[in-house]
């Protein structure tokens, strides 16, 4: 993720409910929670990104981040690491043709990546601002906005954005658990792969998904 300072950053005393990190790392969509007694979102702001953190339980929590785009819009993305490096590493006709018959919704986002179609939702790499390191992100792109106050950030247009990023990374997530439970394996050191049916469903109804529109 390029490091776009804007003035969010330079004035983040204007954001009550912001913690500003001292020490950061960008972190997987599902990760255990900062603060197991809270069941509110929290929101913590860098100089390169806001990272929103909803409890869904004790022992899990959704992290999604507002990265800077450009001046008026924003990524709104789901971290998935280096999870996808291997397979697509060398991405030739026969390793894309089995994308598409065996992963739909992982070869959708990657086709909405390639050609920058963001609105349903797109596999994308961006620069982890916290180690320089390219990593994987399922986003959409969340326009028109501005990074002046919290009310200017999350807008209903985000809130739209922030919905989409979660149904397809959980979509993405309950394919691959199906599917390549090696990739789910890989991401955020196993915390997902142990995700049972019950737990996905916990996540996907705290964004207001029913769990039955995430299998194909």
């Amino acid at each position: 993720m390029k490091c776009c300072r804007i003035n969010l950053f330079s004035e983040m005393n204007h954001f009550d409910s912001l913690l500003a990190l001292e020490s950061v790392f960008v972190r997987t969509f599902i990760d255990k929670p900062t603060n197991s007694k809270s069941d509110e979102p929290t929101i913590r702001a860098t100089r390169c990104y806001l990272e929103i953190e909803w409890p869904v339980n004790e022992s899990l929590c959704a992290i999604i981040y507002a990265i800077p785009r450009m001046g008026t819009s924003a990524y709104i993305a789901a971290c998935w690491e280096t999870a996808f490096d291997e397979l697509l590493r060398n991405l030739d006709s026969h390793t894309l043709e089995t994308i598409v018959e065996t992963w739909p919704t992982l070869a959708t986002l990657l086709y909405n990546g390639i050609n920058d179609k963001y609105r349903e939702g797109a596999l994308i790499r961006l620069e982890d601002a916290d180690y320089g390191e390219m990593k994987w992100f399922v986003a959409s792109v969340a326009g028109n906005i501005s990074f002046d106050s919290e009310d200017d950030v999350f807008t209903d247009r985000t809130v739209d954005t922030i919905q989409v990023v979660m149904e397809k990374s959980m979509e993405l997530m309950m394919e691959l658990q199906e599917r390549k439970p090696s990739i789910i394996r890989a991401v955020g050191q196993g915390i997902m792969a142990g995700l049972g049916a019950v737990a996905v469903g916990a996540i996907a109804v705290a964004f207001g998904i029913d769990p039955d529109d995430l299998t194909g």
